[in-house]
């Protein structure tokens, strides 16, 4: 876990990011980590670490790609204790690099996602009540839309929102930001995903997509632009 300097502004976390050695942590906010993967089909991916202030616990985030397994292994053998390994939809499940049950052995955790989008892997409900959530001040909020059991986190410590699929954002090469919803075939799950948005009434600062660039340091006014149009009407048709 790469462990930079405490002040990080918008242009040196994006030249960190646009560099960064695949699997490899890189320090994006105060005890909040990214772990970047190849792209699948549209942008490159994003896992995530978030570091408890007694330095010792680590929560992850969609961090099951074949490119974090190294810097998982690492975690573990520096001492940190993970808490749980929280995936935001179902897709991460065939993406992970093994089972996640010999995932969840290898890293000594649990594993977390909703039931809806987990019904064969013997994992934990996602959206219950876990005491290590409330200690990294964590909140799961479900948002169906691009599968029946997709979630969002947010952390009131550092006021990030991690949006799973429910959020695709600008890709790295590029230099403006913006957020879409993801191409969705189904009128009813992009019409459950507009409304999944509308419920979203944290104030959130930083948006951390699984896929796509993400966005620091947002202001009110931003905001509200980010969240008028992942509401619109008009269907996403390509990214």
């Amino acid at each position: 876990m790469h462990d930079t300097v405490e002040k990080l502004d918008t242009f040196s976390r994006l030249d960190a990011l646009r560099t960064a050695v695949y699997g490899d942590s890189v320090k994006i906010l105060h005890d909040t980590f990214l772990l970047k993967f190849p792209k699948r089909e549209h942008r490159y991916g994003n896992g995530f670490a978030i570091r408890h202030q007694n330095r010792k616990d680590l929560v992850l985030i969609d961090t099951v790609n074949r490119e974090h397994h190294g810097e998982l292994v690492r975690f573990r053998e520096s001492g940190y204790n993970i808490k749980g390994l929280l995936l935001t939809n179902k897709n991460l499940i065939s993406q992970a690099y093994t089972e996640l049950s010999d995932i969840a052995r290898e890293l000594r955790t649990e594993i977390y996602i909703h039931p809806l989008d987990s019904p064969v892997t013997n994992s934990i409900d996602i959206t219950g009540y876990h005491d290590f959530l409330q200690e990294f001040d964590l909140t799961v909020f479900h948002t169906p839309g691009h599968t029946s059991g997709s979630v969002m986190i947010y952390s009131g410590a550092s006021g990030a929102l991690f949006t799973g699929d429910s959020a695709v954002g600008s890709p790295y090469e590029s230099d403006n930001y913006y957020f879409e919803r993801p191409p969705i075939t189904s009128d009813e799950s992009d019409l459950a995903l507009r409304e999944s948005w509308k419920s979203i009434s944290v104030d959130f600062k930083h948006l951390l997509p699984l896929h796509g660039k993400p966005q620091f340091d947002i202001n009110p006014e931003k905001r509200n632009q980010i969240l008028n149009n992942l509401i619109k009407t008009e269907k996403t048709k390509h990214l």
